[in-house]
């Protein structure tokens, strides 16, 4: 299916594209491609949401005493659709494979190449996003597929286990042991012998940064770069020296969108549990660690040693107040970093191929920094 837009749409990205100084941290602007005024929401996405202020009040809620199995039916539907198109169908080979985890659960893979493609290539693992508890490698395999069109390297899309069924440390092992398991197989994948990226969106970000800082604390020396869309870096929620909560009121919408972008926070809040305790928490970590251990929350993580980061996100996205305090923490203990911010988006959009130009052009940028450091 072609995409639903033209070339020129993502040329404007690029030309449009500027870099600034944010609070001591280097920034790279992706305006909207069209002519709109400041805050704006981009008209793809705005498309799909302005009937959300209509819809909101029909939209169903979770019952006061409901189970989190109960609370996550509804968003987990939703999160298993896939919203983009199918703009990679020839050129990249898939090969599905499992790997071990630490439990000895058999972790499904799925390993992209070119085809035809030569040895020694660089290596991206990717986990999904969708709450710890949905989304896949189904969603996320249109953004693998166009990451090894732009650049001839070797990706794996891990499937690891989904909560509250599962729960910490397991899908986090299950990402350990893929990974692992890549680098090990390096030669076998056609990939070279060296440090390889290490990627994922929302959920699967806080699993990529988790994976950097075990690479770290364990020495070995996996990760040469981490590549972070819209994360969730701070389960816990605490306030650090540059994150002090999230205030909708900071954020800059146009007049005209405010109505929408205000129902899309609240529809966000809804999805993650603001009125009945944090649902991530509950999801996920099940009372097996504390929210506060880097590994749940990196935002919390002292920053040193880390490996060069590119770190994107939306500027209407409801975790932009913690991924950028996360950015500052990064720039002031001096990690090589890419922060990336695309004006008029929220939260979701990295997995829409071929409908929101910003997907494609942020593999674009993920591919330019693995060539500059890999």
């Amino acid at each position: 299916m072609p995409r639903r837009y033209e070339a020129s749409v993502l040329e404007a990205i690029r030309r449009k594209q500027y870099e600034t100084e944010y609070k001591g941290v280097p920034v790279l602007v992706k305006p909207v491609p069209e002519d709109v005024p400041e805050g704006s929401v981009d008209p793809r996405l705005y498309r799909s949401m302005r009937m959300l202020p209509l819809l909101l009040p029909f939209m169903p809620k979770a019952k006061k005493n409901a189970t989190v199995a109960q609370r996550v039916e509804m968003p987990r539907k939703m999160f298993a659709q896939y919203k983009g198109d199918y703009v990679v169908t020839e050129g990249v080979d898939t090969r599905n494979i499992t790997v071990a985890s630490a439990d000895g659960w058999p972790v499904p893979v799925r390993v992209y190449r070119r085809s035809g493609s030569g040895q020694d290539l660089p290596m991206l693992v990717y986990y999904h996003g969708g709450g710890f508890f949905g989304g896949g490698v189904d969603i996320v395999e249109q953004m693998c597929k166009v990451l090894v069109s732009q650049l001839d390297c070797v990706v794996l899309n891990v499937d690891y286990r989904l909560c509250p069924e599962a729960h910490y440390p397991q899908p986090l092992d299950d990402c350990w042991a893929a990974t692992r398991w890549a680098f090990e197989h390096a030669a076998e994948l056609g990939a070279a012998k060296k440090p390889l990226a290490v990627s994922g969106d929302s959920a699967g970000g806080n699993l990529a940064a988790a994976v950097t800082l075990r690479d770290r604390q364990e020495g070995t020396g996996m990760v040469g770069m981490q590549a972070l869309i819209y994360p969730a870096v701070n389960i816990s929620g605490r306030h650090t020296e540059f994150y002090q909560g999230t205030d909708p009121a900071l954020y800059h919408v146009s007049r005209r969108h405010r109505r929408s972008v205000e129902a899309m926070y609240k529809m966000m809040g809804m999805l993650a549990g603001q009125d009945s305790g944090n649902l991530l928490e509950d999801i996920y970590l099940q009372g097996h660690l504390d929210p506060e251990h880097i590994y749940a929350s990196p935002l919390l993580d002292d920053f040193h040693a880390l490996p060069p980061t590119l770190l994107a996100f939306g500027e209407h996205d409801f975790l932009a107040f913690e991924d950028f305090a996360y950015a500052r923490h990064a720039a002031k203990a001096g990690v090589l970093l890419r922060t990336i911010v695309y004006r008029g988006l929220g939260h979701g959009f990295a997995d829409q191929i071929g409908v929101m130009p910003q997907a494609e052009d942020l593999m674009g940028e993920i591919a330019a920094m693995m060539r500059e450091v890999l």
